[in-house]
């Protein structure tokens, strides 16, 4: 998703896909999102439309797999995003998402929270509201995207008349994330906001339930609740008695009320019933079963609870408070003789003991109590200390946490200890859907336990989110969301950087290894081994892979910033002339900003092979030289004296022969 360069038409303006120029100068707080902020915006082609831009926060997981369903979609209840895609953003001096609008004329439903306004008559709801919005609702539906940002605040008139209700922005937060936990079913409204996951159609519909409430009334169904409050509602009672029965629902509105506010998701009304009961059909939506209530309250807190539901919520808000009741009995009797529930109380019975045994022990009693909690309410969110979320959720929870520099340590304990398992098991059924989670939480735990760069919590992080940009510090402004958009960033990064910082951290590794699995199994390998000049090769192989695979053919910047870095390997080989060889070629190579050739000049095989038999050679001929003159030494004191011997016995037959000689010289002078 390449981004596009600053526009000419504004100083300073963005300019998407070479399109839609953003004016950072013109702000549209009135259009605001709560995770990201509007601008004006043009088409440089002159379309005639009216159109707007939402800049996206940058420490925040976004839905682009929606936005690419969603683009182009014209349909009457909904927003039509014009397009999307990565701009360089003076203003915050990075590159970051922006997605362009149509802007809707008419303002919004709720301009400002626990603001009143125009209810809407009874007459008119099924045309105005009911209508564009059920069929916006079923497009989206067949484009397998569930909006989950279906609330007052983020309904629209589509024109001054305001004759037209459409459903605003949904791409630029994580599912549910904006929404008050009004418009949450209990099992959402539970989890903490950035982990309450996709869901389906039928969550949509709850959430519009409330707003349906909201538009007959004039009022802002979640202005004065807390969100506490909301949830001990909606366990003590339903969510139609604790909302809607104080807010006069016209008679021929309760059915289809009742039927999309069902607290049970298997009984809620799907799209199908609704459009079956505006084209006439008349259902009867099931009232929903209320909880077993005990004979005897459990008191916990001062409060006395009467079902477990409630206990569990009460647990979980006061967390260490709960260990207690549970490790001395209190809840297991609670459970046999007040709800009569000798099963779940079994199983809080073994779950406490295999949760006290060995090194669980010493966990503090944090395993225990979310093993509990599973068992007490098994449709709550998995909850562990402050981490509320759903399976599905867990992914944008790490990530938004990661994004944001906060501590991930619950979600690693999470998968450490295996607590999706257990609330998997905790379901009583099996579905493909609960499979799949199973299978991808024993992927993830797996990669937890290998320690090694490429895996960790960061490989967790992108395997859960396919369209996250990597988090690594060094290219995190760059934005980079395609693999193929990764040294491109190095390159353009690489004169800001130290030269001695390695191109490839923990968090590029892991999100290579996500994003591109071929051939790079071996430069993992050496990635990971203790030498220095191992590692540093490694990371030019793997860079030299995607560069031979994804180009560009030139990485200048790049190219010297690991050149900078070579000098372990050059240092690696033992010839002189070998190393002076190489200091000469890779500043040459370094210049021509080829990865794959500064790796096969660095890894050449014969040229490594000849030089450690060359190396080879030399050791065995300097331990050759070496043992004679070890063996000289040892030998030296005798050869000394026999010397000294031999020579004083030729010194003393030469002085004899000269003797002789004289002798015989003077006689025969004499004679003579």
């Amino acid at each position: 998703m390449a981004s596009d360069q600053q526009g000419s038409g504004t100083a300073g303006a963005a300019l998407l896909k070479e399109r839609y120029e953003i004016d950072p100068t013109q702000r549209l707080p009135d259009l605001d999102m709560p995770q990201a902020e509007a601008y004006h915006c043009e088409d440089r082609r002159g379309s005639g439309r009216s159109l707007y831009a939402l800049l996206c926060r940058a420490d925040m997981p976004l839905r682009v797999g929606a936005m690419r369903s969603l683009k182009g979609v014209q349909v009457p209840g909904l927003l039509t995003l014009v397009e999307y895609g990565i701009v360089d953003w003076l203003p915050g001096q990075r590159r970051q998402m922006a997605v362009v609008y149509e802007r809707p004329s008419g303002g919004r439903v709720l301009p400002r929270p626990g603001q009143r306004f125009d209810a809407i008559p009874e007459a008119q709801f099924i045309k105005r509201v009911m209508k564009p919005i059920i069929q916006a609702l079923q497009e989206m539906s067949q484009r397998g995207v569930v909006h989950r940002a279906v609330r007052l605040d983020n309904l629209f008139w589509h024109d001054q008349t305001k004759e037209r209700l459409v459903l605003g922005d949904c791409v630029t937060a994580p599912p549910g994330y904006n929404n008050h936990v009004v418009y949450e079913p209990l099992y959402f409204a539970m989890a903490n906001p950035e982990g309450r996951g996709q869901g389906y159609s039928k969550d949509d519909l709850y959430s519009l339930g409330i707003c349906f409430l909201g538009l007959l009334t004039g009022r802002d169904p979640a202005h004065g609740w807390e969100d506490n409050d909301v949830i001990r509602a909606k366990l003590a009672q339903s969510t139609y008695a604790s909302f809607a029965s104080d807010n006069r629902v016209p008679l021929n509105l309760i059915e289809v009320m009742r039927g999309v506010l069902c607290d049970d998701y298997k009984e809620r009304w799907d799209l199908e019933n609704v459009d079956l009961w505006m084209n006439g059909r008349r259902l009867s939506p099931l009232q929903p079963k209320p909880p077993k209530r005990a004979q005897r309250p459990f008191k916990f807190e001062g409060v006395d609870y009467f079902t477990c539901r409630e206990l569990a919520h009460a647990m979980a808000s006061s967390w260490d408070a709960a260990l207690s009741p549970i490790l001395d009995g209190r809840v297991e009797v609670w459970l046999r003789r007040g709800m009569e529930d000798n099963e779940t109380a079994d199983a809080i019975s073994v779950a406490v003991r295999l949760s006290q045994s060995g090194s669980e022990a010493k966990s503090g009693g944090d395993y225990t109590v979310a093993r509990v909690l599973i068992l007490l309410d098994p449709a709550a969110p998995l909850r562990y200390r402050e981490l509320r979320v759903t399976l599905d959720g867990f992914g944008a929870a790490l990530a938004a946490v990661m994004m944001q520099k906060k501590q991930i340590r619950l979600y690693a304990e999470v998968l450490a200890r295996d607590l999706a398992k257990n609330w998997i098991d905790a379901q009583g059924i099996y579905s493909p859907e609960l499979g799949h989670f199973e299978n991808q939480f024993k992927d993830l735990t797996a990669n937890l336990q290998t320690q090694m760069i490429g895996w960790g919590m960061e490989r967790c992080v992108y395997e859960l989110n396919e369209h996250l940009h990597c988090q690594s510090p060094l290219i995190e402004k760059e934005y980079v969301s395609e693999i193929r958009e990764l040294l491109p960033a190095l390159d353009r990064v690489s004169l800001k950087i130290d030269p001695k910082t390695k191109p490839v951290d923990r968090h590029i590794a892991a999100y290579i290894g996500c994003k591109w699995e071929r051939d790079t199994k071996v430069q993992f390998r050496a990635l990971n081994e203790n030498s220095s000049d191992r590692q540093i090769l490694g990371m030019v192989s793997l860079l030299a892979v995607l560069q031979w695979r994804l180009g560009p053919p030139a990485l200048h910047g790049l190219a010297g910033w690991i050149g900078a870095q070579l000098a372990p390997i050059i240092a690696g080989y033992h010839g002189r002339m070998r190393r002076k060889e190489l200091e000469k070629e890779v500043p040459k190579l370094v210049r021509k900003g080829s990865l794959p050739e500064l790796y096969n000049l660095l890894d050449n095989q014969e040229e490594r092979q000849r030089d450690n038999d060359g190396f080879a050679w030399a050791k065995a001929e300097y331990a050759a030289a070496d043992q004679q003159c070890r063996a000289l030494e040892a030998g030296k004191l005798v050869r000394d004296e026999q010397a000294e011997m031999i020579g004083q016995q030729a010194a003393a037959v030469l002085s004899v022969f000269v003797a002789i000689v004289t002798v015989c010289i003077v006689l025969f002078m004499r004679i003579m």
